[in-house]
């Protein structure tokens, strides 16, 4: 399977750039979503497990994530990757000075596993099909064949 990408034009930003200049730039284009069911009945037609027993299973598995996260472990899930909680605060001079609601908003950082990193380097690359939709607003849309 190839990676479907399309090329769009952008300014070029670059501090040497001529005014209004463009540049080009790959973009991989999403095939579609695929949702929690999908996964699930693929799952179980891989194993043994019917689709409900897969479904208990991610949703015990999100519910302990989410106990591991809320008090700052890593989540480490093999050639899935791993999980962890990130946030920064802005800095004070004093660290009398520093309380617990500066922090920002925080956020959940994914490191991708081995497995998933090596189908990025070897990843395989189409140019896609983009035909344009009429929609009922007279806006475009592309779409990939």
């Amino acid at each position: 399977m190839s990676l479907k990408y399309h090329v769009v034009s952008r300014a070029d930003i670059r501090k040497e750039a001529p005014k209004g200049a463009k540049m080009y730039y790959g973009q991989i284009r999403s095939a579609g979503r695929v949702n929690l069911p999908q996964i699930c009945v693929a799952v179980s037609a891989l194993t043994s497990a019917s689709e409900g027993d897969v479904e208990g299973v991610l949703a015990g598995l999100l519910f302990q994530m989410k106990q591991y996260l809320v008090r700052g472990d890593t989540v480490c899930l093999g050639d899935l990757g791993n999980f962890r909680v990130v946030m920064g605060s802005p800095g004070v001079e004093n660290e009398t000075d520093f309380s617990p609601s500066m922090f920002r908003k925080g956020r959940i950082v994914f490191s991708p596993g081995r497995m998933l990193r090596k189908l990025c380097r070897n990843a395989h690359y189409e140019k896609a099909n983009l035909k344009v939709i009429e929609r009922e607003a007279d806006c475009d849309r592309q779409h990939i064949e």
